[in-house]
C-alpha cells in the first residue's frame, strides 16, 4: 500500500507539477510510438517489394541450378563441390544501432578447377553471387524492422504505465491532499466562528 503525502498546499503544487510533466512525457512517448510504426509501414513496403523481386531472381537460380543438377548428376556436382575453393569470409558488424554482415573474398567468377560443369550451374553462380548484396540488404532491412518493432513495444509499455500505474496514483494524492486540505479549511472556518462568539 502506497504511503500517503503530506497534505500541503506545496505538496498539491508539486503533485500537479508532476502530472503535467508526465502527461507531456506521454504525449512525447505516444508521438515516437507513432513515428516510428510510420516508419514501420514504409519498412514493410519495401520489404514486400523486395520480397517479390528476390522471389523471382531465386526461382531463376534454382530453376538453373535444378537443370545442370539433372545435367551433371549429383556426384559430379559433389566432386565440383569439394574441389571447389572455400574463398567467402563473413564479418559482424555493427551499424548505428543493429548488426549487418559483410562478406570478404567473394570471387568474380565461379572457379571449379578442371571439371567440366554445364554453362546453367555457372549461370546460377554467377547470379546468386550477383544476389548476394540484396539478400543482405534485405536481412538487415528485416532486422530494422524487427529492432523498430521491439521499440514500439517499449513506447507502449511506457504509455501504458504512464496511463495505468503513474498518473492514477498522482491523482489519487492530489484528492486526498485537496479533501484534507478542505477539512482543515472547514475545521479552521469552525474554528474561527466558535471563537468570534466566545469573545
Amino acid at each position: 500500500m502506497s504511503q500517503k503525502p503530506v497534505p500541503s498546499r506545496i505538496e498539491l503544487i508539486r503533485l500537479r507539477r508532476q502530472a503535467q510533466l508526465f502527461n507531456r512525457i506521454r504525449k512525447t512517448l505516444e508521438d515516437a510510438r507513432n513515428s516510428t510504426i510510420q516508419r514501420i509501414r514504409v519498412i514493410i513496403k519495401e520489404l514486400e517489394e523486395e520480397r517479390r523481386g528476390l522471389r523471382e531472381h531465386l526461382q531463376e537460380i534454382a530453376l538453373n541450378y535444378r537443370i545442370a543438377i539433372g545435367k551433371m548428376g549429383l556426384d559430379k556436382l559433389q566432386m565440383v563441390a569439394d574441389l571447389t575453393p572455400k574463398t567467402v569470409t563473413a564479418e559482424l558488424t555493427t551499424r548505428q544501432s543493429y548488426s549487418t554482415v559483410s562478406l570478404k573474398g567473394v570471387l568474380d567468377s565461379p572457379q571449379y578447377s578442371l571439371v567440366d560443369t554445364p554453362t546453367e550451374l555457372d549461370l546460377a553462380l554467377t547470379k546468386l553471387r550477383d544476389l548476394l548484396p540484396r539478400l543482405i540488404g534485405f536481412a538487415e532491412r528485416e532486422m530494422l524492422f524487427y529492432m523498430l518493432l521491439a521499440r514500439v513495444r517499449e513506447y507502449q509499455r511506457m504509455i501504458n504505465a504512464i496511463d495505468n500505474v503513474i498518473l492514477p496514483r498522482i491523482q489519487e494524492n492530489i484528492r486526498f491532499i485537496r479533501l484534507a486540505l478542505e477539512e482543515q479549511e472547514r475545521e479552521d472556518f469552525i474554528r474561527r466562528q466558535i471563537m468570534k462568539t466566545l469573545y
